[in-house]
């Protein structure tokens, strides 16, 4: 039986939390069938109020997705 594998990826963009430009560093989990979903951040995503409108966890999405 295959486990899952873990990615890293780095994604740059402007946070509005930290009004600033960041580099994160994000871990893509893959599991055995395939589906790829984001693990781990390097920053608060998930407790941070911009979440939702996130252009760097929306890169994220997208490296999910593929």
């Amino acid at each position: 039986m295959e486990e899952s594998r873990i990615e890293e990826e780095f994604l740059s963009g402007f946070c509005k939390k930290q009004n600033q430009t960041r580099t994160v560093l994000c871990e893509i989990e893959t599991d055995a069938s395939g589906n790829r979903r984001l693990s781990a951040a390097d920053c608060a995503y998930g407790a941070c109020e911009h979440s939702l409108t996130c252009g760097l966890m929306g890169q994220a999405a997208g490296l999910s997705g593929r």
